[in-house]
Parts: C-alpha cells; sequence; structure tokens
C-alpha cells in the first residue's frame, strides 16, 4: 500500500457536458417475459418529430441481440399514443380512437398530458390497457460496454458504466471506497474488484466492522499474540493476515470506533500489522476495499471519523446510485427474482404468459416502478420472494395486504392527481375553493389532524386540500408519524398501555384509526 494514493472527488458517474441523452423507451412488463429489458431509442423524439407508441411502433430490443421487434401484444390498440417535445418537456397526447385505458405515471390519459421540469427528468411510466408497462427516459447511449457483467444485474446506463469502471479499477493496487445507500450492493462490487484483480485465487475476506464488538475489534483486524488478555489462549491471525497477498473488504467502515481508525491509518501507511500483545510489526501485501452508507464527510466535520483515514481508504471511489435512479432497471430485477423465488417454491406457473396472469403482473410491476424502494435491491428481492411464498399452492395469484399497502401512498397519490372526469350536476352551494398546499403551515396541518382525530379524509377536506396532497404532505414532514413508522415494539406497548383499546391508542399514537386497524392486523397484534 503506497502512501501517495488520493481522494477521486468526482463520483465517475456524474454525467460529463459533452455526454448526449437520447430519449429511450424500456419495457417494465411484457405478456412475454423474456421481452421485459428490451430498449428503443426514440430517433423521431430525439430529431424533434412524433414519436408514435402501438403495438406496431417502435422497434425494441435487447441490449446484447439485433433482433428488432415491435410491442406485438395483441390486446395492443394499433392507434398510437404520440410522443413530442415541447419547450423542454414531454408532450404525451392519446389518439381520439385510441381503444383501452392508457395511464402515465399513475394518471390516466384523457386527451392529453405534459410532462415537465423533474417528473421529466425522471422518467416517465406508461401503462398500455394494463398489459404492457413502457419507462420512457433519458438516457446517454454507451459507445462502448464492458463485456464483463461482473454478476452486476441491470442494463441502465448507470450500471453500464459501473461495469467499465470495475474493469478499469479491478487490477491496481490503490484501496477503493464504495459508497451508496443500504441495500444496493456494495460488497458485491467489491467481490466483482477482487475477481477482476490478479489476487482472484486468493480467498475473498469480507468483514462488517459495525458487527465486531468494539473490545474485541483490534485483536479481530490485527491479531493478537497468546496471553495478551484474558481469554487468548493462543496466538490468533487478524484478518489482515487472513487476507495476506489477497482482498480485504471493510463493511460499514464509517462505523469504525477510533481506535480502529487509529490502527488502520498506521496500515495503509506502512503496510504492516501489529497484533494486540506483540512487541514487533508483521508486513502484510493487502488489497482493501471499504464501503459505507455513512456520510463520512460529516462525521470528519463532526470529529468521529478522521480526515487522513478517509483520505486513504479512497485512493478511488465509486458511488452506487439508488434503485429509484435507474427504474429502468426495475422490470429487469423483479423477472430475475420472482423467477428465482418463484422456482423456489415450485410455483413457476404462476409466471406462465396466460391471460388471466398478465393483468395482474403488469399492474404489480407498474406500481413496484412508481415505488421509491429505501430498501433498494436488497428491499425487491425480498418482496419478490414473500410474494413468492404468499402464493405457494394458491389458485389465485394475489398480493400480501402489507407489500399493496406499502406500494399504495405514492401510487394513491398520483392516481387521484387527475380525477375522471364526471358529469357536471346541478350544485346548490359553491364548491370550496383549493388552497395551495404551499400555503400550509405545519401547526394548521397538526391542528386539523387533530380535531378530525387523523381522519385524513375530513382533514383533507378541513383543509380544502386534495387527499392526495394530504398524504404527499405528511411522507416529507417528519413532525407527523404513520401507522407503518411504527415499529412492533412500539405498537405493541402501545396496545398493552391502552388495553387494546383502539380509541385510546389513537389519541396517543396519533395515527388514522383505519391504517392503526390494517397495520395491528398485519402484524397480528390482539
Amino acid at each position: 500500500m503506497t502512501a501517495d494514493q488520493t481522494l477521486i472527488t468526482q463520483s465517475p458517474f456524474a454525467k460529463q457536458a459533452s455526454e448526449e441523452l437520447y430519449p429511450t423507451a424500456t419495457i417494465i412488463y411484457h405478456a412475454d417475459a423474456e421481452r421485459i429489458g428490451e430498449v428503443s431509442h426514440l430517433s423521431e423524439l430525439k430529431q424533434s418529430r412524433t414519436q408514435t407508441i402501438s403495438r406496431l411502433a417502435p422497434e425494441f430490443t435487447q441490449s446484447d441481440s439485433t433482433n428488432a421487434r415491435n410491442i406485438a401484444d395483441p390486446y395492443i390498440s394499433r392507434k398510437p399514443i404520440q410522443l413530442s417535445l415541447v419547450n423542454g418537456g414531454l408532450s404525451i397526447e392519446k389518439a381520439p380512437e385510441l381503444t383501452g385505458n392508457i395511464t402515465v405515471n399513475g394518471r390516466l390519459l384523457v386527451d392529453q398530458l405534459f410532462i415537465v421540469g423533474n417528473e421529466w427528468a425522471d422518467g416517465v411510466l406508461i401503462s398500455m390497457s394494463n398489459r404492457v408497462v413502457l419507462f420512457i427516459h433519458q438516457s446517454p447511449r454507451a459507445s462502448k460496454r464492458s463485456q464483463k457483467k461482473h454478476g452486476l444485474l441491470g442494463e441502465s446506463d448507470v450500471v453500464v458504466k459501473l461495469r467499465t469502471v470495475i474493469d478499469r479499477v479491478a487490477d491496481l493496487q490503490v484501496p477503493v471506497l464504495i459508497r451508496g445507500e443500504t441495500g444496493t450492493g456494495k460488497e458485491l462490487i467489491a467481490q466483482a474488484i477482487h475477481n477482476g484483480s490478479h489476487r482472484n485465487e486468493q480467498n475473498f475476506v469480507s468483514v462488517n466492522v459495525a458487527a465486531i464488538p468494539e473490545s474485541l475489534a483490534i485483536s479481530e483486524l490485527f491479531g493478537s499474540k497468546k496471553g495478551a488478555f484474558t481469554g487468548a489462549t493462543k496466538d490468533h491471525s487478524g484478518y489482515f493476515q487472513q487476507a495476506h497477498n489477497s482482498t480485504l473488504f471493510l463493511d460499514e467502515i464509517g462505523d469504525a470506533p477510533e481506535q480502529v481508525q487509529v490502527a488502520l491509518l498506521r496500515t495503509l501507511e506502512t503496510g504492516e500489522v501489529t497484533p494486540v500483545g506483540s512487541s514487533g510489526s508483521i508486513k502484510v501485501n493487502v488489497r482493501l476495499l471499504a464501503a459505507t452508507d455513512a456520510d463520512l464527510e460529516k462525521s470528519v466535520e463532526n470529529n468521529s471519523f478522521r480526515s487522513p483515514l478517509l483520505q486513504r481508504l479512497a485512493g478511488f471511489e465509486i458511488r452506487i446510485l439508488p434503485l429509484r435512479k435507474r427504474r429502468d432497471d426495475i422490470g429487469r430485477l423483479l423477472i430475475h427474482f420472482l423467477q428465482k423465488e418463484l422456482e423456489t417454491v415450485d410455483e413457476n406457473r404462476h409466471l406462465e404468459n396466460t391471460t388471466g396472469n398478465v393483468s395482474f403482473w403488469a399492474s404489480f410491476f407498474y406500481k413496484a416502478s412508481l415505488f421509491d424502494w429505501p430498501g433498494n435491491i436488497r428491499q425487491l428481492k425480498n418482496i419478490a420472494q414473500q410474494i413468492a411464498i404468499y402464493n405457494r399452492g394458491a389458485d389465485f395469484l394475489t398480493i400480501p395486504d402489507h407489500i399493496e399497502e406499502l406500494f399504495t401512498p405514492k401510487y394513491a397519490q398520483m392516481e387521484q392527481a387527475t380525477p375522471p372526469i364526471e358529469p357536471v350536476q346541478p350544485i346548490e352551494t359553491p364548491t370550496p375553493q383549493r388552497r395551495k398546499p404551499s400555503s400550509l403551515h405545519e401547526d394548521e396541518i397538526l391542528e386539523a389532524l387533530s380535531l378530525h382525530r387523523w381522519d385524513l379524509k375530513a382533514s383533507a377536506e378541513h383543509l380544502q386540500i386534495s387527499r392526495a396532497a394530504l398524504y404527499k404532505i405528511i411522507d416529507n414532514t417528519n413532525a407527523i408519524r404513520t401507522a407503518s413508522d411504527y415499529s412492533v415494539e412500539e405498537l405493541q406497548a402501545s396496545f398493552s398501555n391502552q388495553g387494546g383499546d383502539l380509541e385510546k391508542m389513537v389519541d396517543e399514537l396519533k395515527v388514522s384509526k383505519a391504517a392503526l386497524k390494517r397495520r395491528l392486523k398485519d402484524l397480528s397484534i390482539h
């Protein structure tokens, strides 16, 4: 390990100014599961012309194939949806004679919709007749792709670039700091770097720093001599010695205790470890990889993490974007994990391309693609497993209530954003004027919720905003908790304190009675 390694401060995934973006359509769901993930670069839209989307156009291909084909689903209309770029946004227009419902980001397309600003930047999800789901987004067209997959699922530009970066850094000696939210696959990246290095014939050593008791951390990492402390009945080789001539991966490095940080910095500078109880040092040849979801810069400011150590660890830095920033991969990931989990429980039949299953899966993939996935790929994999187990032996596919509820908040907000047009009826009193949600103060919202005992419909009417707007405010306000925000232990304690009286629990927890009742039922608290 050398002393001249410097921090790479710019993420390798930052878009360069010269990087040209292309309007792209990715198939999130199709009745033919093999077509999920196919891509079409929308050349007409790129040239500022009208782009049609229908059963017959455009043509899609997998990233590793030249076999182009249109959507071809017989239940999708031949009459097109028309896309066009207008003042930096996206216009989506439905042909008057088009049959079948078209839903755009959760809103029913009646005639024409304009997608602008962040909504267009984040991509547009289109459901066609509840059979085919497309994601329209802007993506760079990679001129050169890594030939190695590195065990990474997906074909989004984020994953394509990640594979390229792994190729570039794998055979070097520099330490690598891998950063990303929980569940994004940081250890998988570390394993891929090891596999691409000249050390790949040696065992990859992985350690979760946060899982090591602080009192044992030094001896576990750097080793100990017999008699060094109570219970040290023989010499112990630490993880650095075990990883000699190989790769050591330290996960959750942001949780390393102060004494570990000091010892780790010395090892990075000298290439030596000093076992506890030893008067001498041992030379080690270790490629160090580390990962964290913590804000290390903030930890440095708070004096809980050493700045020199951060500089040493980040000889090169890789930042993994969360799943919500690569929605074009959600269909690919979902189908992969669903097939795997359904096969595990011997229920492959549930993914057969039958008419009865298509609308179910299309709806599920659509809702899943609107969800933000705070737990990222780990959470997606877990939900696929739960659905497979839940439908084991079932004649008809269903989604567990707690997963349906998990997907509901954002999905419901979007669906209610454009309510269906109803016939005009005579009215005797004027319709209350709607207020802008931004004009409401937190105290006013809390007062309304308290007044109506956390009934969201009544509270929304009182505040003169839509229920969807109130959902959004609650999601973005830390001072307001929902039933799903409470842990099992908190709910059990409230249930016990209030003698199971639901009304008293509502007053104590300050949540919707209906939502609390569902949550208690899901957790079998009674």
